[in-house]
């Protein structure tokens, strides 16, 4: 799993405290749908919208929110060979969600 892009900022009021994001491309390179993955403190949020703009869509919502979580929702919907990974948001969370991937990644080796 290839994270294109960190950032560290802190969350806004009504803002998730973590947010991944996957960009759907196709062979050259355009983006063609996304998923939103979002860590709220009581629940984790998965949107879709596709580049056709009609709105996006909750896909699904877990109120079992801890990063192993995240991990499983990242994985469910991203295809390594062709999408974005990025991921902002809070440092605490965000540097224990790439120590998670790092690790899911040793242990696929």
């Amino acid at each position: 799993m290839k994270i294109k892009y960190y950032e560290w900022v802190r969350h806004g009021i009504t803002e998730p405290l973590l947010k991944v994001q996957i960009f759907k491309k196709v062979e050259d390179g355009k983006i063609v749908a996304m998923y939103d993955i979002m860590y709220y403190s009581n629940k984790l949020i998965t949107v879709y919208e596709n580049s056709t703009l009609d709105g996006p869509v909750i896909v699904e919502e877990n109120d079992e929110v801890n990063l192993a979580n995240v991990l499983k929702l990242v994985k469910k919907y991203y295809d390594e060979a062709t999408d974005d990974l990025i991921i902002r948001g809070e440092r605490y969370l965000g540097e224990k969600l790439i120590e998670l991937i790092a690790l899911e990644e040793s242990e696929r080796v």
